[in-house]
């Protein structure tokens, strides 16, 4: 289950393979070569097509000279495409709060924040870790001004070393930002409608990992925006829901096209960094909004009947990436993916049959599976226990999601056939301020190990909480700390670099 259920596109928006350049253009000087850059952000094909992929491609900005402020060459256009948005000056919304603090944590930075770029000021949307700061700067202080205009990731390294930026307000007095790096938004009109920044308040650099998960972020903020957009052909229902997820039609041929893709977190033994197992989260990669959190389909998937074709393909992709990892080099154990089943699929008929089916046909055994359910489940009565009995006839895990919510009494859940539990987030964040928290966690441990059961931990976004979670006993952990949702091939490159350890 998604561990960020109010920014769950945090952990994906059009991750596939970005990449970093790392190069500089000639045709302007920040200072130094090495104090600040322009970056240029590549996405395969994708890079030609910046509606999609939401981050556009470097281009020329004028020389350190010429002082003032830079303009984007459609800088009219940009400023209507804005607007559209109604987003200025409106009240903190916690998908951009949770941007921020992600950013930070992600970048090893002190803080973060969510601007849009206005035609005579800098409005902050969101503000993490700096107290005090104003709503808005004017445009002439804005660092992420200079990003926007030039369509380009920005990277200063020693704001006092440059300048244009030495002059800044925000440089020369408080917050007193020493280094800078900042993604443009790119909006559907293929324009930059702000940026989503870190700051720091030393010199440092920052590294390529650190930069794409900042890209990543900033496409997830731009997913956001769209979602948000006041538009009468595309946008959301009054229940949140995508009006194209309440066309039955349109799901179906998204289903049948491909639209629907994977992304993958993985799950961690905490003490020793070894990804024990990869969590496939479904994702829309809609043709004009770009990469969508479940939060806005699934459910219209429930109502339309459609969950068994989606989660059908949900299971053959994450077990055709278990086999795929397999002639990986320099990746030893492949981990096995798990994998997340609704009621409605328990409910249908043949569903463990055509789970044993799909391993049979890829060579899998079931111990390379396992499939999550929700609290819920046990209230849907004995026939979907019986299919998970015979799924853990067959080897396959089950894991018991988001416990800790309350849906079902302990000896309903007793009964399933399970061989996990999976602390929910809510109270897995607490468990360094709650006392509480922390003695549900303990207890829940204790339980488990009676029952010969394995207990994994959601939502671990710093190492307090991980090590308080060790302290206690636990094993598995999966969140942000150890990597945030990720496409296929940042997996791949995840699991054969080692990164995924905390």
């Amino acid at each position: 289950m998604d561990c960020m259920a109010d920014f769950t596109s945090l952990e994906g928006y059009h991750a596939r393979g970005a990449s970093l350049a790392g190069e500089e253009f000639a045709p302007f000087a920040l200072g130094s070569a090495t104090s600040a850059r322009f970056v240029s952000v590549g996405h395969g094909s994708e890079a030609r097509d910046r509606r999609s992929s939401g981050i556009g491609l470097s281009r020329p900005c004028p020389d350190d000279r010429e002082a003032g402020i830079w303009l984007h060459p459609r800088e009219d256009e940009r400023l209507v495409s804005l607007l559209s948005y109604k987003i200025l000056d409106t009240a903190p919304e916690s998908a951009y709060d949770s941007a921020t603090r992600l950013a930070a944590r992600a970048c090893n930075a002190p803080a973060a924040m969510v601007s849009l770029v206005d035609r005579d000021r800098q409005w902050f949307k969101a503000v993490h870790g700096i107290q005090g700061l104003a709503s808005e700067v004017d445009r002439s202080d804005s660092l992420c001004s200079d990003a926007v205009a030039c369509e380009s990731v920005l990277v200063v390294e020693d704001t006092l070393s440059v300048p244009r930026y030495a002059r800044s307000a925000l440089v020369a007095g408080a917050p007193g930002i020493r280094a800078y790096a900042g993604v443009p938004l790119i909006g559907r009109d293929a324009l930059p409608l702000g940026t989503l920044c870190v700051v720091d308040w030393r010199t440092r650099s920052f590294s390529s990992s650190e930069l794409e998960d900042l890209v990543a972020l900033a496409h997830s903020v731009v997913t956001h925006l769209e979602l948000r957009r006041v538009d009468s052909s595309l946008g959301r229902d009054s229940g949140g829901l995508l009006r194209d997820a309440l066309d039955s039609i349109r799901l179906r041929t998204a289903i049948e096209m491909g639209e629907f893709v994977n992304h993958y977190q993985p799950i961690v033994d905490m003490g020793s960094g070894e990804v024990i197992a990869l969590e496939a989260l479904v994702r829309w990669r809609h043709p004009e909004l770009g990469v969508i959190p479940p939060a806005f389909f699934l459910p219209a998937m429930e109502r339309t009947g459609l969950m068994n074709a989606l989660g059908l393909r949900v299971l053959a992709d994450a077990l055709d990436m278990a086999v795929g990892l397999r002639s990986v080099p320099g990746i030893g154990n492949a981990p096995k993916v798990a994998v997340n089943v609704s009621g409605t699929q328990l409910g249908s008929y043949g569903f463990s049959a055509a789970v044993a089916e799909e391993l049979s046909r890829r060579h899998l055994t079931g111990g390379d599976l396992c499939i999550e359910v929700t609290e819920s489940v046990p209230l849907l009565g004995n026939a979907v226990a019986a299919e998970l009995e015979e799924l853990r006839g067959i080897g396959v895990g089950v894991a018991l999601d988001d416990y800790g919510t309350g849906n079902a009494t302990a000896g309903q859940i007793l009964e399933l056939p399970l061989t996990t539990i999976k602390l929910d987030r809510s109270l897995v964040s607490a468990v360094t301020a709650s006392e509480r928290s922390k003695a549900i966690v303990v207890s829940t441990l204790r339980l488990a190990e009676q029952l010969d059961l394995e207990v994994s931990c959601e939502g671990i976004e710093t190492s307090a909480q991980r090590d308080v979670l060790l302290a206690a006993g636990a094993r598995l952990g999966q969140g942000w700390l150890f990597s945030m949702p990720v496409d296929r091939e940042r997996t791949v490159g995840l699991l054969v670099r080692g990164e995924a350890c905390g």
